[in-house]
């Protein structure tokens, strides 16, 4: 082709012929940008997060449950896992912990007998969907066996137990105070 024409062809076929390259270069820019990103962001620890209510109850019972290995008395632990307090069963590896969608699903309550940090969605003994601070303390209807009953209440002060105030002034004087709370949960157990 000649003349005034010519010129048109060649610019639109010059850049027909070019958009490809020119896209694949910003999608590997992109790429590069997302990766880079990437490296900056990682996976929240559930037990760094701060606790954002002062601690609750020492200990819990669980008195209803469809499957009997969740019955018993839990323990309050002393660090908060997704902000929250978290219970586990004296000699068991039970627990009660706040699911803070870590890994997707729905937040809530979760019973659990693996040993996790928080950040799974696990509950092999159900979980109860709250956003809430609180315990879900009383009879409740869990996500657990087609919707059987909870019943989650709150177990007696253990200062008032007896034997307490002498456990404690046997360990008074201990340097760590990590080892003073492991020692309180070896006597409550």
């Amino acid at each position: 082709m000649r003349g005034p024409d010519a010129g048109l062809g060649d610019a639109i076929f010059l850049t027909a012929f070019s958009v490809p390259f020119l896209l694949a270069g910003l999608l590997v820019q992109f790429l590069g940008l997302g990766s880079i990103l990437g490296a900056f962001r990682s996976t929240i620890d559930p037990g760094s997060i701060p606790r954002k209510l002062p601690p609750g109850p020492d200990g819990i019972s669980i008195t209803e449950h469809p499957d009997s290995g969740y019955l018993g008395d839990y323990l309050r632990q002393s660090e908060a896992i997704n902000g929250r307090d978290w219970f586990r069963k004296r000699d068991s590896a039970h627990r009660l912990y706040y699911y803070a969608q870590n890994e997707g699903g729905s937040p809530g309550w979760s019973l659990d007998d693996r040993d996790d940090s928080g950040s799974k969605d696990w509950f092999n003994g159900g979980w109860f969907p709250y956003d809430g601070f609180e315990l879900p303390m009383g009879r409740k209807q869990w996500n657990v066996d087609d919707g059987q009953w909870v019943f989650i209440q709150e177990l007696e002060s253990f200062a008032s137990k007896e034997g307490y105030e002498e456990y404690l002034e046997s360990i008074r004087g201990k340097p760590s105070p990590v080892a003073k709370v492991t020692q309180e949960k070896e006597w409550w157990k």
